[in-house]
Formats: structure tokens, sequence, C-alpha cells
């Protein structure tokens, strides 16, 4: 199936009919969740349990880190392929095949626009960023970071925009409404990160909804899941070897890395961040589109 919607409504509906086929009934979904989420949970307390008897260093412990979500891409895929009896595929896009351009064009894009931001909280907060660069951990944690945090993101919108998305789609297909309540779903493990302790529990649940629906409208209104992908890969990987900061739920080896992280500009980062990447790829003028 290939189309080119106009509107979020009719890219939205596009995504929701993928759930037309195979076996879809709605308590599919909620069992199926609930079984890969408690294998994922059970994987975890278990891997933590036995670091915790042992000296774990930083890339152990990065590695441990991405068991989780290396479950989580095998369930996601079980589930869909085995459970509901559908293609792969459709639980990522609806075109014939998957864009892996569209993947490295969402993180592209992302990418410069968060260069942009930490430009622009530089000049604003003078010294906020410290260099702290050491070549050889830090070309470790490159190499980490390329191999294990595509797979992270992946699993994370695969499971989150993909699976849940098109689940809550299915039970109400307004894209808002199901868009509200998968970025309600991704906020709630991620309020066990050092940072949402640290800096203020109620902003941070902002932060996370923010970025999930930022997420969750860019998968609806492309009708597909390569850009979200792309961007979220982008910010984690950004994150990890170029602007790190403290309380960060992953141990890192940033370029630079702030003890000051500032959750108050992060939202608004994230708020205005999110506008400029939807109206790049949504809004911009065609040029000559509506000539014969």
């Amino acid at each position: 199936m290939f189309h080119h919607p106009e509107t979020l409504r009719a890219s939205a509906a596009a995504f929701f009919s993928l759930t037309d086929s195979g076996r879809n009934g709605w308590w599919r979904y909620i069992l199926g969740a609930l079984l890969v989420k408690t294998v994922v949970l059970v994987a975890s307390i278990v891997i933590s349990e036995l670091m915790s008897h042992q000296v774990a260093g930083d890339v152990s412990e990065f590695v441990a880190t991405h068991v989780d979500f290396i479950l989580l891409i095998l369930g996601t895929w079980m589930l869909h392929v085995f459970w509901h009896r559908r293609p792969w595929r459709t639980l990522i896009t609806t075109r014939q095949a998957i864009s892996w351009p569209r993947i490295f064009q969402g993180a592209a894009v992302w990418g410069v626009i968060m260069l942009c931001s930490v430009g622009i909280e530089s000049m604003l907060f003078p010294g906020r960023y410290v260099w702290s660069f050491d070549a050889q951990r830090w070309l470790l944690f490159f190499m980490l970071a390329l191999l294990l945090t595509p797979l992270q993101c992946a699993a994370e919108e695969l499971f989150f925009r993909g699976y849940l998305l098109q689940a809550f789609g299915r039970i109400c297909r307004h894209p808002l409404v199901a868009a509200s309540l998968s970025s309600v779903m991704f906020t709630l493990p991620h309020l066990v990160n050092p940072e949402a302790v640290a800096n203020g529990m109620w902003i941070m649940v902002v932060s996370y909804f923010t970025m999930g629906l930022f997420f969750a409208l860019v998968a609806l209104r492309d009708a597909r899941l390569e850009l979200s992908i792309g961007a979220h890969t982008a910010n984690n990987f950004f994150l990890i070897v170029f602007f790190g900061y403290k309380d960060s739920p992953l141990p890192t080896s940033a370029m630079f890395t702030t003890q000051a992280y500032d959750p108050v500009f992060s939202l608004v980062s994230v708020v205005v961040s999110s506008l400029v990447f939807y109206a790049w790829f949504f809004h911009r003028p065609r040029w000559g589109a509506n000539r014969a």
C-alpha cells in the first residue's frame, strides 16, 4: 500500500488501518503488551541483581542496560508476527518497504536542530558546557553508541509508536487521543530515570510526555516510523557522545558535559525543536508542486 496523505487525520487513518488485517482483538493487545513488558522487567531485575554482586564498570553497565531493549525488539516482533499474525512491515510503515533513507533524514535534521539548540544555550549561559573529552574512552563509547543506541531507540519506537500507538488507534481512531495515550505509556517507565528525581518530577513528566507526543505525531503524520526512529536515535546518540549531562540514565563519555542540567530550558528546547522538525518535513512549501 502506498499513499501520500495531506493531513494528519488522513495519514493516521492509513497507519491505523494496518491493524485491519491479522488477529487484532483489543484483548490481544492488552495481553501482549503486558507479556512483553513483564519479560523485560524480569530481565531488568535479574541483570540488576547480577551486577550488584560484582564491580561493574561504565562500559559493562552501558551494555547491560541495552539488553532490555534487545528483548523489547524481539518480544515486539514475536507478538506482531506470531500473536497478531501480521507482516512485520505493517508495524513500521504503510509503504511496500522500509525506507532507510527516511531514517537518516530524520536523524540528520534532528541532529542539526540539536546543534543549534546547544549553541543557543551556550550563548545564553556561558560556561555551562565544559570540555570533558577523553579520546580513548570517548572512542569506546562512540563505537558502543553507534552499535547499541539505534537498537535502543528502534525498540522504543516499535513498541510505543508502533505496537501501542496502533493498538490505541484501533480502539479510538482519533489521532490526538491515540498519540496522547501512547505518550503516557512512554512517560511512565522514564520516571525512574535519575534526572526525573534530581530535577523535579512534574517538569520531567511534561518533558517526557512532550517528547513522546512529538514522536507519535511525526509517526502518524508520516504514516510510518522511520522519521521518529531517526530523530530518536540522533537525540540519544548526541547526548551520549557529544553533549552529556549530569544524572544521565546511561554512563557516557561526551565531548562536553554540563553539571547544571536545566529542565526548564530543556523543555522549551524540546517544544521548539519539535515544531521546527515537524514544520521542516510537513509544512515546507513544495516548489513546483502545482506546476503542470
